[in-house]
């Protein structure tokens, strides 16, 4: 009976911020708007719960061991089956206590931090959609369940980047965040049609049973660099990372929780869930390693030469996050998992005080005569005046990895979408038909934004855009 009563309460832990965000929106629906202090308190209460489940999770795993907690199929038809299955094991339960503490401590500090702002009802309904996202991913028992939440911390993401909507900078960075989750989810979509087809199933455990009799195969090989390509986009590594120092337009609070703390780190999860799939494959391991190191190296010396305290703290994050891919690779699993909830505790407490980083550095200064600094102008003085020199211009247009893949990538596709758009619209012209609302209308072109990179912009042919 009590495994029972645990494991239904564990399974509550993304329900409770979804029946939140619910409430919330329906309040909205009258035409009126509830006061802060009622969505506080329902956003408060909707944490409190999913900490509470969180916590019948970790009684679970410690009474009980991992469990394959399974609720039937949603869906089942021509053989195929959609099934409903959560994973409560050591890994699900540690990430959902935490995820809970973060939620719930952001929640907090939002309170305050977002009072009488304009969007303090739309953060708060983005944060539990979020939360209900991040909940359901790590609990997820197949690789279905997971992209779910997978997307749902996706579009929570984006839309909290554009936040501040009036102003052009953060809604060209939120695109440019939604482009790069779109190509690279392709990866996870990939994983999930190869595995049916390879193993028969997408649930955790029956994958990793039927792993032994299907080693060495292609699909295998396939599968693994899939999810490792869509754990590179979530986690912002190389050379697809462009994105995260753009994201720091939205609030302070999102940047921590999203890209200090949580979302950033949903990649090196998905590594971790899919481990015995990655061991599998040498190749996808070793390119987990080059991936991991090269990030690192690129995200710490682009660190070093920022001009702002969180697009500093971006970079750190980033090149942390490639350490846990190296990890990764070489197959210290349990050290990654230390490394990702120690790390992400640091960040989450750094974009916090980000605010206040004037005020810190002068602090440091009174009280040990140097700062960060000057630590850091120390370390650049080691090199030769003529390295040194190549070295930071290197690292402040960050290893103009962003050009070559304007140049090489993004260009080449955008010109070859105009192509098929006219081509479109000339054969619909031949056959006497005039082209839908939309076919023919100028394509999203590539912009350079503030800081001299490309950014996604849509074409304007007309005024220029406001800057503010």
């Amino acid at each position: 009976m009590l495994p029972e009563l645990l494991s239904v309460g564990f399974a509550l832990a993304p329900v409770w911020p979804a029946l939140a965000a619910i409430v919330v929106a329906l309040l909205l629906l009258p035409g009126t708007r509830p006061s802060e202090r009622l969505v506080a308190r329902i956003t408060t209460a909707a944490g409190w719960l999913s900490l509470l489940s969180a916590v019948c999770g970790v009684g679970l795993y410690l009474s009980h061991g991992p469990v394959d907690y399974r609720l039937g199929n949603w869906y089942d038809a021509a053989g195929y089956s959609f099934p409903l299955v959560l994973l409560f094991d050591g890994l699900a339960a540690a990430m959902s206590a935490f995820i809970a503490v973060i939620v719930l401590t952001t929640v907090r500090f939002s309170v305050t931090y977002l009072h009488r702002e304009p969007g303090f009802i739309r953060f708060f309904v983005l944060t539990l959609g979020f939360a209900a996202g991040m909940q359901l991913l790590v609990m997820a028992g197949s690789v279905e369940l997971l992209f779910i939440g997978w997307e749902f911390v996706g579009l929570s993401s984006v839309l909290l980047v554009a936040f501040f909507h009036e102003r052009a900078m953060p809604v060209q960075a939120a695109l440019r965040v939604l482009v790069t989750y779109r190509v690279c989810d392709i990866g996870l979509l990939i994983g999930a049609v190869t595995l049916h087809h390879w193993l028969g199933s997408t649930v955790w455990v029956d994958v990793f049973a039927r792993l032994p009799q299907h080693t060495g195969a292609a699909a295998g090989l396939a599968t693994a660099l899939a999810l490792v390509f869509a754990a590179m986009g979530k986690s912002a590594q190389f050379p697809v990372g462009g994105w995260l120092p753009r994201a720091m337009e939205g609030p302070t609070a999102s940047s921590a929780v999203f890209y200090g703390s949580l979302s950033v780190h949903a990649g090196v999860f998905l590594l971790l869930r899919a481990a015995p799939l990655i061991e599998q494959s040498l190749t996808a391991r070793i390119v987990l390693v080059i991936v991991g190191l090269t990030t690192a190296v690129i995200a710490a010396l682009s660190s070093q030469v920022s001009a702002d305290a969180k697009s500093a703290v971006a970079h750190a994050t980033a090149s942390q996050v490639g350490l846990m891919f190296v990890e990764c690779g070489l197959g210290f699993y349990t050290l990654a998992t230390v490394h990702l909830i120690a790390h992400a505790t640091l960040r989450y407490y750094q974009f916090l005080r980000t605010p206040t980083a004037l005020h810190d550095a002068l602090w440091q200064q009174a009280a040990l005569g140097r700062t960060d600094s000057d630590e850091a102008a120390a370390r650049w003085e080691g090199l030769a005046l003529g390295q040194r020199r190549a070295l930071y211009r290197l690292a402040l247009e960050r290893f103009a990895v962003e050009q070559a893949l304007d140049r090489l990538v993004t260009r080449p596709i955008m010109n070859l979408s105009r192509l098929l758009d006219r081509l479109e619209g000339g054969l619909l012209a031949l056959h006497g038909r005039q082209p839908e609302a939309g076919t023919g209308a100028p394509l999203p072109v590539m912009a350079p934004d503030m800081n001299g990179d490309p950014a996604f912009r849509p074409a304007d042919h007309g005024a220029p855009e406001a800057r503010t």
